[in-house]
């Protein structure tokens, strides 16, 4: 458990590589790539010039891409994308003409007639409205002293017709739920009128292609067999289209896989610099993987690589990369929630595992509901691949855990009493309603032991860092720990009668560790610089504004001290919450009788699971990010990321 050791990694050889060098970086997944020249670094780069080439790949790989669109060929983006013979862009070119060569007349085709299927349809659409006029268009549009309009009038404006005095008329030939279909007509002298009186009528005018004549039973026969035809036409093309791809399918995604590979490969030569002839690049690599990153490069002739620490620009910063075992593997995305860590902080992902899996259990005690939980997980894990379902088996098997120790199996309080008797317990450990005191002060003690541990993660983290403020001197440092591990000492003498403070305990332990949180800053500057001032930037605002800034800061600290911990009574009051929810469950079930009780436990256990698991999960992260991760998590690192691992995607 921890974060994966780091080298940077200079690359530099001739431009005729350059090529074969970053696809030596994709294919080896552990190179992080940065920029060769960064903005800070322009004026001491000493003439290197980042490459800023045009991707000659994108054209191809846009059209490819609408291409295997329009043939139904479903682009696998994990797919093996060797393929001999395909090296340079040409060999693209030309693979990608000789499809359009096979395909493009037939797709082309088929564009045309679904342009003339719309089309027709359309047409044959509105002449089916119009059957009932009986007249060849032609006639009708060749009158020479009629204005004639065809369309659609709504059937609200219709009966306002009557109340014109204009002289037109209006001869429906259909009629549905919305509008009469027909047509108005009236001398070619009145047509202006005419037409703004049927538009204030929302009459919608239909345009009649040129190439109608006939009457409109016989049009719209012969545009019904015309979409038809055209309907069979594509229905051959996409057969043969199908039969290509079947043929052809599996060839042309190798095919594609590759040019998306080169397309996104020629993408990470802005982060490139190039120089009299020679290209220069650099990323992050872990150290573990140094000698086989080397040995990616051995047939590349003219490349050198140099690896260097981590830390040697500091303008660049280091990407976090995690290591974790099985178990604790599936809280990371819990984790990163919250941020990444950066690289020299340490690794809270176990931490919270044991944690959050603990607390769930607690919280959600019960043998029965833990079983469905668990189940739930291994099927998402196993059926769905869902990332969260490990972390619901986790959490499943402490409900069950714990649900054995509060003795509750859906809710059934004394269910597991003949297995308590029968390996000799005698009864449940913990009745829960009898304990309530002892659940509570049980949770403030778990949260107790989980602040100070977080305090002590927050020392190794400060001193790996080398901040003494942040490892000695601050609220969560040695100070703050002895602090708060004295108080809650203290505070435990006084509940058992048994104090034993004292004089000198309340100075050392109590008052100095007080003091250096005061002081905190100017201590951690006497360390670290060897000289006393009150803040690095020489305390502005003189020791008035020090003494008055620090008071409220060490107030917020011993306020915070004492709602941190005692934010942990929500997991005692969780327990006391599942119980009481399931005993109202119960005693709805015994006022009914026969039948409806099981169903009546069924869905009671069901509502309770859904609702207070969902809480719970959210609680425990709430308790995780402000209880724990504030006292010394710093969740501004960048995540490691190989390239080749964001080479899969696919350009849009």
């Amino acid at each position: 458990m921890g974060i994966e050791k780091m080298l940077l990694v200079n690359i530099d050889g001739s431009m005729s590589e350059l090529d074969k060098a970053l696809l030596r970086c994709c294919e080896s997944g552990c190179f992080h790539i940065e920029p060769a020249v960064s903005k800070s670094a322009d004026q001491r780069s000493g003439g290197l010039s980042m490459l800023s080439e045009k991707n000659p790949y994108t054209p191809l790989m846009r059209e490819m891409s609408e291409l295997c669109r329009r043939m139904g060929i479903e682009t696998d983006k994990t797919i093996n994308y060797s393929e001999q013979g395909f090296d340079t862009l040409s060999d693209f070119a030309d693979y990608l003409q000789s499809l359009r060569d096979e395909l493009g007349a037939l797709i082309n085709e088929r564009q045309e007639c679904y342009k003339e299927i719309s089309e027709k349809g359309a047409t044959a659409k509105q002449l089916h409205h119009l059957m009932g006029m009986n007249t060849d268009f032609e006639q009708v549009f060749n009158c020479k002293h009629a204005h004639i309009r065809l369309g659609k009038l709504p059937i609200d404006s219709y009966d306002k017709l009557e109340y014109y005095t204009e002289t037109f008329f209006f001869v429906p030939f259909d009629k549905d739920k919305q509008f009469y279909w027909g047509m108005y007509f009236c001398t070619k002298k009145d047509k202006i009128i005419v037409d703004e009186i049927f538009s204030s009528l929302y009459f919608e005018r239909i345009r009649i292609p040129e190439s109608v004549h006939g009457t409109p039973e016989r049009e719209y026969d012969e545009l019904c067999d015309d979409v038809n035809r055209l309907s069979l036409r594509v229905e051959e093309i996409n057969e043969a289209l199908v039969r290509f791809s079947e043929e052809r399918g599996d060839e042309i995604r190798r095919i594609y896989a590759l040019l998306r590979f080169k397309n996104n490969t020629f993408d990470l030569r802005k982060n490139v610099a190039s120089l009299n002839g020679r290209f220069f690049m650099k990323g992050f690599i872990p150290k573990s993987r140094k000698d086989s990153f080397k040995k990616m490069f051995s047939d590349v002739n003219s490349a050198t690589l140099s690896f260097l620490p981590p830390n040697s620009e500091p303008d660049l910063k280091i990407p976090t990369k995690l290591k974790n075992g099985w178990f604790s593997r599936p809280y990371i995305s819990l984790v990163e929630m919250y941020g990444v860590p950066v690289y020299n902080g340490i690794n809270p992902t176990l931490f919270v595992a044991i944690t959050y899996t603990l607390l769930f259990g607690i919280m959600f005690g019960d043998l029965g509901q833990g079983l469905v939980v668990l189940l739930a997980g291994l099927f998402m894990t196993h059926k769905l691949k869902n990332k969260y379902g490990a972390l619901l088996t986790r959490c499943g098997f402490s409900s069950m855990a714990f649900g054995f120790v509060f003795g509750s199996l859906f809710g059934f309080e004394h269910a597991l009493d003949p297995v308590y008797k029968a390996i000799g317990i005698g009864e449940k450990p913990i009745e829960i309603f009898d304990k309530t005191t002892f659940i509570l002060i049980s949770a403030v003690a778990i949260g107790v032991g989980i602040i100070a541990i977080s305090m002590i993660m927050n020392i190794v983290t400060g001193f790996k860092q080398r901040d003494y403020e942040k490892a000695i001197f601050g609220c969560n440092g040695i100070a703050g720990f002895v602090f708060y591990g004295s108080v809650i000492t203290a505070v435990l003498g006084m509940l058992t009668g048994k104090s034993f403070t004292n004089t000198a305990y309340v100075i050392l332990l109590i008052v100095i560790p007080l003091v250096c949180i005061f002081c905190r800053v100017p201590f951690s500057i006497a360390v670290k610089y060897k000289k006393w001032q009150l803040s690095e930037d020489e305390g502005e605002g003189g020791i008035g504004n020090f003494i008055v800034e620090n008071f409220f800061e060490m107030f917020e600290f011993l306020l915070s001290y004492v709602s941190n911990t005692l934010s942990f009574l929500r997991v005692g009051g969780f327990v006391l919450c599942h119980a009481g929810m399931m005993l109202v469950v119960m005693t709805i079930m015994e006022m009914f009788a026969g039948a409806a009780q099981p169903i009546i436990a069924v869905v009671g256990n069901l509502f309770v699971m859904a609702m207070e698991g969902m809480i719970v999960a959210i609680q425990i992260i709430r308790l995780e990010f402000y209880e724990v991760f504030s006292r010394f998590y710093d969740g501004d690192g960048i995540p490691f990321e190989p390239v080749g691992e964001s080479l899969a995607t696919d350009i849009e």
